[in-house]
This record gives structure tokens, sequence and C-alpha cells, in this order.
């Protein structure tokens, strides 16, 4: 059986030709940095050849493709943009109109106020009025019924 070291690989003083019950072994494939070029026919990097031309497309595709989505971000994020603000126009002119509503609200409320305690002032008057005219209507009723 073999040793796996820290890293999860077999270390390599123990051998590797048993595999491990129940870890499955994963082929390793040789991993290829995209500065180190292409190789052909060795395992030397090719820095001085251009990349093949189905690479080249393939990279201008993808460029391409790239640079579409950015623009159409850019369209989506302006058209969002513009949404929101006329959004927020629409809800700055609905407070404003709320708050002119509530300013004559308020006036109104102030009008009627005034209103109530003039017609309660009035309404006092003529009872009172009305108490004197009643109170001098009796008198002479009593007056009238003494003779």
């Amino acid at each position: 059986m073999a040793r796996l070291g820290v890293s999860g690989e077999p270390s390599p003083c123990t051998s590797t030709s048993h595999s491990t019950p129940g870890v499955a072994s994963t082929p390793q494939t040789p991993v290829f940095s995209s500065r180190a070029g292409f190789v052909s026919g060795g395992d030397r990097p090719l820095t001085s050849e251009p990349p093949p031309r189905w690479a080249r497309r393939r990279r201008r595709s993808v460029a391409r493709t790239i640079a579409a989505e950015l623009a159409e971000n850019r369209r989506l994020a302006r058209e969002l943009s513009k949404r929101e603000e006329e959004k927020l126009d629409r809800l700055i002119a609905i407070g404003e109109e709320a708050s002119a509503q509530q300013d004559t609200a308020n006036e109104l409320r102030r009008d009627a106020v005034i209103a109530v305690r003039r017609l309660a002032t009035a309404v006092e008057e003529a009872t009172g009025a009305f108490q004197l005219g009643l109170e001098k209507l009796l008198q002479r009723l009593i007056s009238n019924t003494k003779t």
C-alpha cells in the first residue's frame, strides 16, 4: 500500500505499484502553460513560432464573443440606469405632489378649525340672544298675568 504525503500524492519513497483500496486513480495529464507555447513533435516549448492558425482564429473568436458580451452588458447597464433614473424621477414627482396635497390638507384643516370656532362663537351668541329673548318673553308673560 502506498503512503500518501501531505499533498495527497504518493510519497516518493514508497512503492506505487499497489493501488490504494477505495482511492480512485486519476490519470495524470500533462499541464501546458499558455505562456510556454505549443509543443509539436517534442517536449520543448516553441516560443519563437506563432501559434497555429486555428488557435489564432479561436482566440479572435473568443475575444469577439467577450467584446460582444461586454458591449451588451454596458448597454443593459445603461438601460437599467435609465429605468432606475425614471423611477426615481417618478418617486420625486409623487413625493412633491404628496407634499403639495399635504400642505393643501393642512390649510383646509386650519380653515376648518377657524370655521368651527367661528360657528361655535356664533352658536353661543345666538343661544345667548335666544335665552335673553326667552327671559324677556317670560317676564312679559309674568307681568301680563299679574295685571
